[in-house]
């Protein structure tokens, strides 16, 4: 009887060692796939940035292919300094925005009426 007794305490201390450790292996366990998910959010939004900035700098490289070209090298010196082709006349016509005030000054001002005269021209069909 004491030999089952003194087997039975062993085998309780032993499961009670053998949860322990199952414990702690299973919280390391979570711990560490908790980590590894939160590192891997970060890699692939770094991935995503790194993707957002290479297509940015081939937009960038295609800019620069642009700007070396002799269309847009001419485009500029048209706009810019004003210089033209051999043979070409350049023309410079005057904003718009001259015309529009002219057109206001010569027009004189029409008189506003009050709200009641109005009203009353309706009325008596003075319109």
């Amino acid at each position: 009887m004491q030999r089952v007794r003194d087997q039975l305490r062993k085998l309780h201390v032993g499961t009670i060692i053998g949860v322990i450790v199952a414990l702690y292996i299973g919280v390391y366990l979570v711990q560490t796939i908790q980590k590894n998910y939160e590192l891997q959010k970060q890699i692939d939004g770094l991935q995503q940035d790194v993707a957002g900035l290479e297509v940015e700098q081939d937009q960038l490289k295609y800019k620069i292919q642009y700007y070396q070209t002799e269309a847009f090298k001419e485009k500029e010196a048209r706009e810019k300094l004003g210089l033209q082709q051999p043979g070409e006349s350049v023309l410079i016509l005057p904003k718009d925005n001259a015309p529009a005030e002219d057109e206001q000054q010569q027009k004189p001002a029409a008189t506003q009426k009050s709200n009641l005269q109005q009203w009353i021209d309706f009325l008596m069909g003075r319109s």
